[in-house]
């Protein structure tokens, strides 16, 4: 792995599992292969299969393999993560985008150090559920199988509740808060400086270890595809909430449709 840029101020990767179009040519803007892509790189683009890595839980993790690979490997003083179809940009840039047609630009070096001088952490913005979290979370009979592929069994909703209690149980009602409130901010996207991002990982991927082994105690041999990566959703809120962060909420924008959709 080559490039200064681990050694820009600011630093924020677009995580993808296959090769991409970046719609950003701005230079602070990194795209990370995730998972287990093979194949040659165009130039400037990384692979997680480099460092320190759990490339392999990708398909239980999702981006948090490439939050795993930020954490460990890069140096910037701010950095983050966005994904390779989603980016943040300003709320009248969406608008715009919206009205016109024509394409946004996502938010650059420029806000993001001007955020970050008032707010802890960059978030995309709230997404309203109305039964909570928790009930949303769960799978539903009446839900296709395409909608429950984005949801967890009552079994392992009940394995992340009991592990979270015995790991953390001064942390319990708050965890219990965020995942009885009616909204919460997803896709695992954030932007902030190294320090918040070091410590909020410190705190996740031991809790999700533990987490994925009793899954696999109780359900010995099935994948769960996905499970991690939508319980590190949810316990990001509660990590924000724990240490009273200052969240600046961002619009997303897909940039492989025109819409005013949350993500």
């Amino acid at each position: 792995m080559s490039g200064d840029f681990r050694k820009s101020k600011v630093c924020i990767y677009a995580v993808g599992h296959k090769q991409f179009a970046m719609p950003v040519k701005d230079s602070v803007y990194i795209p990370l292969m995730v998972g287990k892509q093979q194949g040659e790189f165009s130039n400037g683009w990384i692979s997680e299969h480099t460092g320190d890595h759990i490339s392999d839980k990708n398909v239980r993790y999702n981006e948090l393999t490439g939050l795993y690979w930020i954490w460990k490997n890069a140096n910037a003083e701010i950095t983050g993560l966005c994904h390779y179809r989603r980016f943040f940009v300003r709320p009248c840039q969406k608008a715009w985008n919206v009205l016109t047609g024509k394409p946004v630009q996502v938010i650059d070096e420029n806000y993001i150090k001007k955020v970050l001088s008032s707010y802890h952490v960059i978030l995309h913005n709230k997404t309203f559920t109305s039964g909570g979290n928790q009930n949303q979370l769960c799978m539903k009979q009446k839900c296709s199988e395409t909608e429950n592929s984005a949801r967890l069994s009552r079994e392992i909703l009940t394995i992340l509740d009991d592990t979270f209690k015995r790991m953390n149980p001064k942390e319990f009602s708050i965890y219990e808060h965020v995942m009885n409130r009616k909204y919460a901010h997803l896709l695992n996207m954030m932007i902030c400086h190294k320090e918040i991002l070091g410590r909020y990982c410190e705190w996740l991927f031991p809790l999700l270890y533990q987490i994925e082994d009793e899954i696999d105690r109780q359900f010995p041999g099935q994948a769960h595809a996905r499970c991690m990566g939508l319980i590190g959703e949810r316990l990001l809120d509660v990590w924000v909430l724990k240490e009273k962060l200052r969240v600046k909420e961002c619009f997303t924008m897909n940039t492989e449709r025109r819409d005013w959709k949350p993500w």
